[in-house]
């Protein structure tokens, strides 16, 4: 089928299942880039990933960083993690939203400063307090505005692969490489640095405990990730003898030699519990390790 309307995802170590109750529009065509680890299911036209990567969770991010190597100039691409399930909504929204914008994204509800997203990634124990020095230090160098963090939610968004965006998607990636095996940081260096003009959705994903779909109709964040079958790579020095108090220190700790970066006072910039989160992925795992 040929269509200018692709939805695309990657699946990389078996992490995610292709789910049985996705809604597919006949007008889109469907799209996983793959390491061989998951079964086939049509209508997806499976695809094997141009890259090698030692850590699965970069490998995965390739295709999604770097649509503009993929798929031709002028596609209307929308990108969707793997473990979420899609509604006949969905691809309504992502027609009318390819039809609209050049560049949409959805917002995180919390609206997460810099430093919230720092510690979901070290508290979760998917980074290490070096990675987030490392990170942080290399956006310091290109002259980025710690303060203006925009908090995406990179778990779906929208892209017209134009030449515009080449040299965003370029630096996207290679600061994607430095430091935590994340995508937020870095996907908002590029955007600052080349001052990409975004349409941002505010309600697409509702986060928390909400069990109610956004106005994307897919149940995002961590109750939506039914098919999701593994943590992701967890290079962090916590683990399910840790307490709660001792890694909320550490967090602090953290946040006080990131000052020394960022300016930013973490009594300012430091606004949200994640202790759902740390439940999750190092108290009380929901799912198995890598």
């Amino acid at each position: 089928m040929d269509s200018n309307y692709i939805i695309y995802t990657c699946i990389t170590n078996g992490y995610d299942e292709i789910p049985n109750e996705h809604y597919y529009d006949p007008e889109i065509k469907y799209v996983c880039f793959t390491d061989g680890s998951i079964e086939h299911k049509e209508p997806w036209e499976f695809r094997d990933i141009p890259i090698n990567h030692e850590c699965p969770r970069r490998l995965s991010a390739y295709p999604k960083i770097n649509p503009h190597k993929l798929f031709p100039v002028g596609s209307k691409v929308a990108w969707i993690d793997g473990c979420y399930v899609m509604t006949k909504k969905y691809a309504e929204e992502t027609k009318r939203i390819l039809n609209t914008h050049p560049f949409s994204i959805m917002r995180h509800t919390e609206k997460f400063t810099f430093y919230d997203e720092i510690l979901e990634g070290y508290l979760g124990n998917m980074n290490t307090w070096n990675q987030q020095v490392e990170i942080t230090k290399a956006l310091k160098e290109t002259g980025y505005v710690f303060r203006n963090y925009c908090s995406p939610v990179l778990g779906s968004f929208w892209r017209v692969i134009t030449e515009d965006l080449f040299d965003f998607h370029d630096m996207w990636w290679k600061y994607s490489l430095i430091g935590p095996n994340r995508d937020q940081m870095s996907f908002d260096c590029a955007r600052q640095y080349y001052k990409v003009d975004l349409n941002i959705i505010e309600d697409g994903w509702l986060g928390g405990n909400s069990r109610t779909p956004g106005s994307l109709g897919v149940l995002f964040g961590a109750q939506g990730k039914y098919y999701r079958k593994k943590l992701h790579p967890q290079a962090g020095t916590f683990d399910s003898s840790s307490t709660y108090e001792e890694m909320c220190k550490r967090g602090d700790e953290l946040l006080r030699y990131l000052f020394t970066i960022t300016r930013l006072h973490p009594k300012l910039y430091k606004r949200f519990d994640h202790i759902n989160w740390m439940k999750m992925n190092v108290l009380n795992p929901s799912l198995p390790k890598s």
